[in-house]
C-alpha cells in the first residue's frame, strides 16, 4: 500500500505531524533548561518582598552554590543575611555578612552590613558588640543615619545600668553613643536627686557635643536642674584623645574620672579638651581652659611634643600644670608647672642603685633599640651604673620592629656552636657564650623583651635582666616564659599590690571600666586625687592659691607612692623594685 504524498494529501500530514513536535518536546532532550543565576535572583527578588522569607532564602542560597562565580553571589550573600535576620537565625546571618568584608563594599552596602550585625548581635543579647556595629555604621561618611541614631538611642535608653553606661561613655567619647550614654547617665542622676551630679554630665556635654541631635533634650534637662548645685571648681584636661596616640589619652582621662567622679556629689568638673598632639592645640587649649573656662588647675599634657608649649602658657597666665609627660623639664620651667610623670631619671637612678648596692653587680652589657627613646635610656644607664663603680663591657643596637635577635646576640657573647649533640644532650648544652656579664639592661616594651629574652635563653646567655616600667606589661611573660624568670625592673604601680589604697582604686576603676588600671591611669588618678582632696579640704579660691598649697604638699599616700612635689616641681615619691617570680610579677623592694 503506499502512502499518500504531502501533495497528495496535506490534511492526512498535519495532525501527525503535530504529534510528534508535541513529543519531541516532552522528550528528556527538549526538557527545559535549568534557572540560570538571574531567574533564581529574580524569584528571590520577588519573594522577599512578599515576605516569603524561606522561599527567597533557598532562592539566594541555590545561587551561591550552584553559581559561585556568578557576579550576583556578593548580592545574593547580603539577601541571605537579610533573611536570615529576619528568621531570627542571628548566627547564620553574622556568618554570612562577615563573608562580604573581603569584597568591594559601597559605603551605603557598608552601613546595611553594620546595621545588620548589629541588629542579630542584639537578638543574640550581646549589646555591648551591637553598639559597636551601629557605632561603626554611624562612622561612614554621607548624610546622617536617622536609622542607626535611633538604634542606638534605644538600645542606651534600656539600659539603666551606671556601669555599663560609664563603661560606653568611656569608650566612646567624642562619638554619638558616647554622647548619648553620657545623657542617660545625667537622666539618672537626675532621677536619684543627685542635681549636682546631673549638671555636671550635662555641663561636659554642652562642651563636648554641642552639634548632636540629642542636645536639645539635654538643655531641656538642664533647665530643671537648680543653678544652686553649680560645681565650685572646675579643673581642665588637656590630652591626646585623637590621632595615633589617642588609646593612651583615654586611659590617662579615665585615671582623672575616677578621681573626680568617686563620689556622689562631686566639688569639680572637668573641661577637657583634645591636645592631637600637636604643640600649638595644646598650648590654644591651655589659654581657653584659663580664659573661657576659668579653670583652677589643669592636668597634662601628656605627649612631650605637647608639653613646652603648654608649660609655657601656663605659667605665663598663672595656673597650675599638672604635666603627665615623662620629658625631663629644663630647670627654670617655673613655679606653676608641675610634673606627675615617672622620669626616666628617675628609673635609671632607682634601677642602677638596686642593681649595684643591693644586687652587687659588677659588669653589665645593653640592649637597646635604634630610636631616640632607646638611646636616651642607654646612655642615662651608662652614666648612672659608671657613677656608682659598676662596668658597662659593651652596648649593642638593634632596629625597631625587629624580631630575630640571633645575630646580636651571638656577636656580643661570642656564642661557640658545640658539637653536635647527641639524642641524649640536652637542648642547652648547644651553645656556650664566651662572655658573660652580671646584668644585661634592654630598655624597650614588655612584648619586644619577652621576645629578646627567650632567645637569650636559646643561646644559653646567663645573667640579671634588668629593666624600665615599659616591661610592666603581660608580653614580658606570655612571650618571654620561663626565660623570664627572676628579671628585674622598676615602676610606681603593681595592680596587684596588697595595698588597701590600691587594691580600693583598682576596684573602683574595674567597676566603672571592665579592666585593671595601669601605670599610667594611676599616675593620672594621683593628681586629679590630690587636686580634689586640697579643694576638699582647704579654702581654696583661685589658681595662686591651689599653687601654693600644692608645693607644701609632702606627706600625700598616692597609688604610685606620690607623696608631694619638691621644689624644682618634680614629684616626690618611692619607685618600686619589680621582679618575675614564679611567673607572676611582684614587688620586692622597698
Amino acid at each position: 500500500m503506499l502512502l499518500p504524498s504531502i501533495t497528495q494529501n496535506n490534511r492526512g500530514w498535519k495532525p501527525i505531524l503535530a504529534l510528534l513536535f508535541l513529543l519531541f518536546l516532552q522528550s528528556p532532550s527538549f526538557a527545559q533548561p535549568p534557572p540560570d543565576d538571574s531567574v533564581l535572583f529574580r524569584e528571590g527578588e520577588i519573594l522577599l518582598s512578599k515576605g516569603d522569607t524561606e522561599k527567597a532564602l533557598w532562592r539566594f542560597k541555590s545561587l551561591t552554590t550552584d553559581f559561585p562565580q556568578s557576579p550576583l553571589v556578593n548580592e545574593a550573600k547580603f539577601r541571605m543575611g537579610v533573611c536570615y535576620t529576619r528568621l531570627k537565625r542571628p548566627q547564620d546571618a553574622i556568618r554570612i555578612l562577615n563573608e562580604l568584608f573581603s569584597t568591594f563594599l559601597s559605603s551605603s552596602r557598608m552601613a546595611q552590613i553594620f546595621t545588620l550585625l548589629g541588629d542579630n548581635y542584639l537578638e543574640l543579647k550581646e549589646r555591648l558588640t551591637a553598639l559597636h556595629w551601629y557605632g561603626k555604621g554611624l562612622l561612614i561618611p554621607g548624610p546622617p543615619n536617622e536609622e542607626l541614631r535611633k538604634k542606638v538611642k534605644s538600645l542606651l535608653d534600656a539600659s539603666n545600668t551606671e556601669e555599663e553606661l560609664k563603661s560606653i561613655e568611656s569608650l566612646y567619647r567624642g562619638a554619638y553613643a558616647g554622647g548619648y550614654a553620657k545623657l542617660r547617665l545625667a537622666q539618672i542622676a537626675k532621677s536619684q536627686g543627685n542635681d549636682l551630679v546631673a549638671k555636671t554630665y550635662l555641663t561636659e556635654l554642652e562642651k563636648e557635643y554641642r552639634g548632636m541631635d540629642y542636645m536639645a533634650q539635654a538643655r531641656g534637662l538642664f533647665e530643671t536642674v537648680p543653678p544652686s548645685t553649680r560645681s565650685k571648681y572646675t579643673v581642665g584636661v588637656i590630652l591626646p584623645l585623637s590621632g595615633i596616640h589617642g588609646p593612651f589619652g583615654e586611659r590617662a582621662l579615665q585615671g582623672i574620672q575616677s578621681a573626680i567622679k568617686e563620689t556622689d556629689s562631686p566639688l569639680i568638673s572637668l573641661a577637657i579638651r583634645d591636645s592631637k598632639g600637636d604643640p600649638e592645640e595644646a598650648e590654644k587649649a591651655v589659654e581657653e581652659l584659663v580664659n573661657v573656662e576659668k579653670v583652677i588647675a589643669i592636668i597634662g599634657p601628656l605627649l612631650s611634643i605637647d608639653v613646652d608649649s603648654a608649660a609655657k602658657k601656663a605659667q605665663q597666665l598663672r595656673v597650675p600644670l599638672l604635666t603627665l609627660s615623662q620629658k625631663e623639664l629644663p630647670a627654670g620651667k617655673g613655679d606653676f608647672v608641675f610634673q606627675n610623670s615617672l622620669t626616666p631619671t628617675e628609673q635609671i637612678q632607682a634601677l642602677a642603685h638596686f642593681a649595684v648596692k643591693e644586687l652587687e653587680l659588677r659588669t653589665f652589657a645593653v640592649f637597646y633599640p635604634n630610636s631616640p627613646y632607646g638611646l636616651y635610656f642607654k646612655n642615662l644607664f651608662n652614666q648612672e651604673i659608671t657613677r656608682r663603680g659598676g662596668k658597662i663591657l659593651g652596648s649593642v643596637v638593634y632596629q625597631e620592629g625587629q624580631t630575630d635577635f640571633s645575630q646580636e646576640i651571638k656577636g656580643f657573647f661570642k656564642i661557640r656552636v658545640l658539637s653536635k649533640p647527641d639524642a641524649k644532650r640536652k637542648k642547652e648544652d648547644e651553645f656556650k657564650p664566651l662572655l658573660s656579664v652580671d646584668g644585661i639592661f634592654i630598655p624597650d616594651t614588655h612584648d619586644r623583651v619577652g621576645m629578646i629574652l627567650s632567645q637569650m635563653a636559646f643561646f644559653d646567655v646567663k645573667g640579671t635582666f634588668l629593666g624600665t616600667n615599659s616591661w610592666n606589661g603581660p608580653g614580658l611573660i606570655s612571650i618571654g616564659g620561663k626565660a623570664a624568670e627572676g628579671a628585674i625592673f622598676v615602676d610606681t604601680f603593681l595592680a596587684k599590690n596588697p595595698s588597701p589604697l590600691i587594691v580600693r582604686f583598682v576596684e573602683e576603676f574595674r567597676k566603672s571600666f571592665q579592666r585593671d588600671p595601669e601605670t599610667l591611669e594611676a599616675l593620672s588618678y594621683d593628681g586629679a586625687k590630690l587636686i580634689k582632696e586640697i579643694l576638699q579640704s582647704k579654702s581654696v579660691s583661685s589658681p595662686l592659691q591651689l599653687q601654693e598649697e600644692l608645693r607644701q604638699v609632702k606627706t600625700y599616700q598616692g597609688v604610685t607612692g606620690l607623696k608631694g612635689f619638691g621644689e624644682d616641681g618634680k614629684s616626690i615619691r618611692t619607685l618600686s623594685i619589680l621582679a618575675v617570680k614564679k611567673g607572676q610579677i611582684e614587688k620586692i623592694s622597698p
